[in-house]
């Protein structure tokens, strides 16, 4: 399969001419800088040759008593998620400019909250610090990174709903996976590896088997880079779709690439063309179009071109360099988990680097374990697990949540320090927005409540039914006298309820367990106290909860002038753009720095706002970071949700 141009020139991110300039100096056979295709191996090749190396830092060692100068910043090394107090302390500055400093770049926190570590680093640079990651976190991301052997993709289907990924990957499995082995899947593992046979060579595809952003979203919601390349379904007569808007975010925000499959192109009413349009006004322009989205029109039902699509992801897949480290300790993710009987906690997982090997100790997220035995979906014992294969894994001595990052350690110790560090920090992030769960509608608090003797008890009932809130309702739904249990710890984690004791201990047993399982236990003496924090608690789930949301986004596409004040060239990508909004700058899909639209401009007429999707304008921002062409621009507002 052809490799287009304008696939290579994204890859390196090189302007087009620039990049048939570059051309006409290689030395590789079959090459011609003037063609708009190439074959793959010459496209590997092209890459190879102009991917930039990344040299080593030089490490600059001062002079023996040489003084710092007013230059030399103070370097403050900070973990990958920062509570607001804690980086004040570490930032050494009064908590309240931290505060104030945050609210003016468009960040509501209070001290308890806590800040990604792409935030906390440019709010400490700000204040003149040069920020560092955590050293064994640093290891972590470096791990990550590692560079060996090619390894299969991993695959995630998003789209619509009923736009064919469910179809797609029923289609794959029966073709794909069960003609190799007989007997095919016997039992799902929430992820699978197909064959293709590409160019004469068998490749391998692993797919995550939960089609859907909100089950990716979820996989992702521990920070775990899950996938490589998401394939994106649209049906062909019903067009882009809300959802379809919200799954090319969701891999967009992942940093992912995206292959269109346009299904259903057999049905009456199918108009691919104007699917193209539609994908082409939310970002995604088709490379027939000159874009660099590649796209394939497909059946699900029938099977038409779906060889033609795993083809495509093997070729996306092989111009984003995937690469993985097959020895040493293994590192994943965990897809899914259960409690199987006679085998105890059980883990879907798929290894990204190194090896999972049977008696190899293992943590992920509060879980820890040794591993027992590997299997893969057809029930077969593996000896170890691979770089992209999946597996259940057995060992472990809890449930490990899915999207945790899996890990081999050197020893049990490890485990439990990381399991128990992992605990303390979900336990920090605050308990009240998961107390309470919506029933039609309402908000219930459920509370499990242990007092001394029984006329504490009927008091603290009758006080408890006349506490008024008009957003939540308070259900007691287990109440007794006595020490709290561990029976007490159960039964809240069953209704993810709070447990309040008054004049009451918790059992050494309880204790134990509601720490290992996050259950909260409140005690008091008195029963106004206890009162009081009831009522600040039901003021906190009632109070209106702020939520960033995007409200336009625009890409740079010229450079006039530099300062204060930068005057850009842009083109509006997403919804709307108007002066006054607060932005945030992307590079390469991450967070570089924040700021302030200042002016519009089409030609020499002031705008108030920009509307028109890819108008072209001017657009003055005031921003300490420097904008470079490609950036994007997002504007965003914060809004209040109950």
């Amino acid at each position: 399969m052809a490799v287009p141009f304008s696939v290579i020139a994204k890859k390196l991110k090189i302007e087009g001419p620039r990049l048939r300039r570059a051309l006409r100096h290689l030395e590789i056979k079959g090459l011609d800088p003037k063609a708009d295709f190439f074959k793959k191996e010459v496209a590997q090749e092209i890459i190879q040759a102009l991917l930039p190396k990344k040299k080593a830092p030089i490490k600059v060692k001062k002079m023996e008593g040489e003084k710092k100068t007013k230059k030399d910043k103070e370097e403050v090394l900070l973990p990958s998620s920062v509570r607001v107090k804690d980086l004040a302390g570490l930032l050494k500055i009064p908590v309240t400019d931290l505060l104030k400093k945050l609210l003016k770049e468009g960040v509501s926190a209070n001290l308890n909250q806590s800040l990604d570590f792409e935030t906390a680093s440019l709010i400490a640079e700000d204040f003149g610090k040069k920020v560092g990651l955590l050293e064994d976190e640093a290891k972590e991301e470096e791990e990550v990174v590692e560079r060996g052997e090619p390894r299969p993709p991993i695959v995630v289907i998003l789209g619509h709903v009923d736009h064919g990924k469910t179809s797609l990957l029923d289609y794959i499995r029966k073709t794909k996976v069960a003609q190799r082995e007989s007997g095919g899947i016997t039992q799902h593992i929430g992820s699978y590896q197909a064959e293709i046979d590409s160019e004469g060579e068998r490749r391998q595809i692993t797919f995550i088997d939960t089609p859907g952003h909100e089950a990716f979203s979820k996989l992702r919601s521990l920070g775990a880079k899950v996938t490589d390349l998401a394939v994106l379904v649209v049906a062909a007569d019903d067009g882009v779709k809300p959802q379809t808007v919200e799954a090319i975010d969701h891999a967009k925000s992942a940093g992912i690439p995206i292959v269109v499959a346009v299904n259903k192109i057999d049905k009456k009413g199918a108009d691919p063309e104007k699917v193209k349009k539609e994908l082409a006004e939310n970002g995604l322009l088709p490379e027939e179009w000159g874009g660099t989205t590649p796209l394939v029109e497909i059946s699900a039902k029938t099977g038409k071109n779906i060889d033609e699509l795993l083809e495509l992801i093997v070729l996306t897949a092989d111009l984003s360099d995937i690469q993985a480290r097959y020895e040493g300790m293994g590192e994943g993710v965990v897809i899914e988990s259960h409690i199987e009987r006679g085998k105890g906690s059980v883990a879907s997982i798929i290894c990204r680097q190194g090896q999972f090997k049977k008696g190899d100790i293992v943590v992920a997220g509060g879980a820890w374990g040794r591993i027992k035995r590997i299997e893969n979906e057809r029930k077969e014992v593996k000896e170890k697990l691979l770089p992209s294969e999946p597996a259940l894994v057995f060992g472990f001595k809890s449930l490990p949540r899915p999207g945790s990052k899996v890990r081999v350690v050197k020893g049990e110790k490890e485990a439990k320090d990381r399991a128990e560090a992992w605990e303390r920090e979900m336990r920090e992030r605050g308990f009240a927005q998961s107390l309470y769960s919506k029933v039609r509608g309402e908000k219930i608090l459920p509370i499990v409540l242990k007092a001394d003797v029984q006329g504490s008890l009927e008091s603290l009932m009758s006080s408890l039914e006349k506490l008024k809130s008009d957003k939540v309702k308070v259900k007691v739904v287990h109440s007794g006298v006595g020490n709290i249990s561990e029976s007490d710890i159960y039964l809240a984690l069953a209704s993810s309820a709070l447990i309040l004791g008054f004049r009451v201990k918790s059992d050494l047993a309880a204790q134990r367990l509601a720490e290992q399982r996050q259950v909260k236990i409140l005690t008091f003496d008195v029963i106004y106290d206890l009162l009081n924090e009831l009522e600040k608690i039901l003021a906190d789930i009632s109070a209106p909860k702020e939520k960033e949301v995007k409200t336009g986004e625009a890409e740079v596409i010229k450079l006039f002038k530099g300062g204060k004040v930068q005057i850009l060239g842009a083109q509006l990508k997403k919804s709307l753009i108007k002066v006054g909004d607060k932005v945030k700058i992307f590079r390469d899909n991450k967070a570089i720095g924040m700021g302030e639209v200042k002016s519009l401009k089409i030609l020499t007429k002031d705008k108030k706002e920009i509307k028109e999707i890819g108008a072209k304008f001017g657009l003055g921002l005031e921003s300490k970071t420097t904008v470079k062409i490609g950036d994007r621009i997002v504007a965003f507002a914060i809004e209040k949700k109950i």
